[in-house]
């Protein structure tokens, strides 16, 4: 084979390589949800450490019982709005086996924002969530630019779910 065919073979792999690359860099945030049981409660308190803003007590957590199931849920939010890509990273202890993903703990996406359910043990233990959020763009450049984005028509089961939503667990 000529090694000038060779050469335009490889600049043309090459070339297709780089147009599959991302054009805008893409924007990472991590946080922690530290959850700390309370003797006496039935649910541990937990608080949201982001680097961004102060540390948030419950934040923005509330309560979901389904009873036909017999199960209750505490949602609590992680301010990752409109994150497209939310991944718990990391529990702390990882030893602590009251908390098992997909089982009693999941992220959950609700409206513009993510929330991290527990259930069952996973309700009162102590234990921390690393959660990292991933962003398309700035997400402070677009809000700027897109707000009507953020606009809401729910129907009434999301509107009963949104109230819940603002009720803190006591």
């Amino acid at each position: 084979m000529d090694i000038a065919v060779l050469v335009i073979i490889i600049s043309a792999a090459l070339l297709s390589i780089t147009e599959a690359l991302p054009k805008k860099p893409y924007y990472w945030t991590t946080r922690k949800l530290e959850c700390e049981s309370i003797a006496g409660h039935r649910v541990s308190r937990c608080a949201l450490h982001n680097p961004e803003s102060k540390t948030e007590l419950n934040p923005l957590c509330y309560e979901e019982i389904n009873e036909t199931r017999n199960e209750t849920k505490i949602y609590c939010r992680i301010m990752c709005e409109e994150s497209d890509d939310t991944t718990v990273l990391a529990k702390l202890p990882t030893w602590n086996h009251a908390c098992n993903i997909y089982y009693n703990y999941m992220l959950e996406r609700f409206r513009e924002d993510w929330y991290l359910w527990r259930s069952g043990d996973c309700l009162n233990t102590t234990i921390t969530f690393e959660v990292r959020c991933g962003f398309a763009r700035d997400p402070r450049v677009f809000y700027r630019q897109n707000q009507k984005l953020f606009e809401y028509d729910d129907s009434e089961d999301e509107q009963k779910r949104a109230r819940n939503w603002r009720t803190a667990v006591v």
